[in-house]
Formats: structure tokens, sequence, C-alpha cells
């Protein structure tokens, strides 16, 4: 690359991608706007991963891989891969999602069009395990306000779906977001809390590919945030957790954060107490999903009284 910094980072973090991750790269590589690299993190995968990746690295110099020997979670590998970019614009690719060809050039351009944008998004396109096309989703977020504290109440909202996370963002205002903290719904605090720096500049063509599948932690645990939390944050896994509490937590801190007037910051912490006031139900679900674990796990036998059990009370 001849020593001259890209104009846009794609990060791509992955773990044991090796059934979608060449489907990603090869989208990457095929975009309209040349002025890119590729950063790959592996985190610690054992399929084929680090194969596929050191192909793509002989094949295009843009490609960068960097392998961690030790699987240290999702959030933390998503962390990492934006550390090692270097672009003035940054984004995420999962590996098992993909851009079409004009993806770049278009949020590029939306970009440098917004002087206020922090993020450009498109609209997105379903497609299942073999790429093809099930459904044209029309993502509106209602972002673009010159207000933060509207933009800030309608991302912090629960009922939209996180795809703009894969969004083009400036890194200057990423640097003063909390990258993924941790607990299950991190990408809409992450979204919410960017919206405080600026405006999201919204581009009407149908551009970018997500992938439905049903080994997504979505699929898998589409109701519980409790176990999705031990699939994101392998660290978390049997502790005691209430996301939404969480959750709403973030949210103020987010406020605290943020550069508002102290008047604007006063109506968002108003608002928050209409957040809890309007999600109590998913607050009382963490209290009772907390309680049937905590029942689950003091009512599970212990391995010696198993062991003690099944010998009849008797010691070797």
């Amino acid at each position: 690359m001849s020593g001259k910094k890209p104009r846009v980072s794609i990060a791509v973090p992955v773990y044991n991608g090796d059934n979608y991750l060449m489907f990603a790269l090869e989208t990457a590589l095929a975009q309209t706007y040349s002025d890119f690299e590729i950063v790959i993190s592996d985190n610690a995968s054992t399929d084929g991963t680090e194969e596929i990746c050191r192909r793509f690295v002989e094949r295009d110099s843009r490609v960068h891989y960097y392998r961690s020997e030790v699987n240290h979670g999702v959030y933390w590998n998503f962390r990492r891969a934006l550390e090692l970019s270097n672009g003035e614009y940054f984004m995420w690719l999962a590996h098992d999602d993909g851009l079409a060809p004009e993806f770049l050039e278009r949020c590029v351009a939306a970009l440098e069009a917004e002087s206020g944008a922090v993020l450009a998004y498109t609209k997105a396109i379903d497609i299942d395990e073999h790429g093809n096309h099930l459904e044209l989703k029309e993502q509106v977020l209602n972002a673009e306000s010159s207000k933060p504290r509207e933009r800030f109440r309608h991302m912090n909202r629960l009922e939209h779906n996180c795809e703009a996370i894969f969004g083009l963002m400036r890194v200057s205002a990423l640097t003063n977001v909390r990258v993924f903290p941790n607990l299950a719904d991190s990408d809409r605090v992450m979204l919410a809390e960017l919206s405080l720096y600026g405006s999201y500049a919204r581009v009407s063509e149908f551009l970018f590919l997500h992938r439905e599948h049903p080994q997504r932690a979505t699929s898998v645990y589409p109701q519980s945030r409790f176990e999705r939390t031990a699939i994101l944050l392998p660290e978390k896994a049997g502790k005691i957790v209430f996301p939404h509490f969480r959750q709403f937590g973030e949210y103020v801190l987010c406020v605290r954060r943020s550069p508002l007037r102290w008047r604007d910051r006063m109506l968002c912490y108003k608002d928050m107490l209409a957040w809890f006031w309007r999600y109590r139900g998913r607050l009382i679900r963490d209290i009772r999903d907390v309680a049937i674990h905590l029942l689950r796990r003091n009512l599970r036998p212990s391995t010696a009284s198993r062991a003690r059990a099944a010998t009849g009370g008797r010691s070797a």
C-alpha cells in the first residue's frame, strides 16, 4: 500500500467462518470504490478460516490478516478489528454478510455530502444460507434530525433493527463511543450513543446483504438476552445478569458522557425515565429470568450428591 493510509477500513471479525467468509471477502473486493483496506481479525478459528484468509492476503495487498491464538469472545474481536484499522472511514463486515458493489461508493459520497453525518447506511436485502434473496428491508431509523435529543430518543428504542451498525462511520466520531460495551444489545447502545455526535445519512438503495441462517445467536436464542449474553460474552456464562437494566444504565451513561448542553442533557434523562416505563415488561422479564436461573441452579443436585445416590450412599 506504499505507506499510504486507506480512506476506508473494512473490518471483518471472524471465528470459524469458513462457511460464508469467502463470499463476504469477494463482495468487499468487488467494490467500485477502491481506496480501502480489509482487516481480518481471526478469533482463534479452528476450521478452514485461516487458510481462506491467507489466500486472500496473497491475492490482494489491501487484505490484512491478524490471528489470535485464544478466543476472547465476539465483542473483543469486534473491538480488536477496529483497533487494527487505519482508515478515516470505518465499517464492520460480518463474515456471513455481504455488500453490493456500490456500497462503499454510495456511503462515502453520503458522508462527504453531509458534514454533520457520522454514519451512512443503506437499505438491506435479507439472504439465506445459500445466498438467495429473502426480503427487501426498508430501514428508516429517524436519525436525520439536527437535534441530538431527537436522534437519541429514536435510536434507543428497542423496536428497530441494528443492521446500521454495519454502515460506514467516521472514525473521528466513533472514537467518542464505547465500542461494544459488555451487554447483549450493545450494538443498539452504540448506535444510540453515536447519534449524540451527529446525524445518520440514509442511502436509498438496497446495497447491504444481511444473511439469515440458523447459527446466528438471535436465531438460537431469539427471545432470551439472558442466554444470549453467555454466547456473546463467555466470561459472563453462568453469572447473574440483568440485560435490560444494564442497557438502561448504559443509555444514561451515554447521555452523561455526551457533549450535550445542560438543558438537552436533562431532557434526555427525562426521556430515559419514559424509556424505563415503556419497557417495564422487559425489565420484569430480567427479574424472572434470573429467578428461574437461580432456582435451576439451586435445585440441581451437586455432583457429589448424584454420586452418593448412584452408590446407595456408600463411600468408595
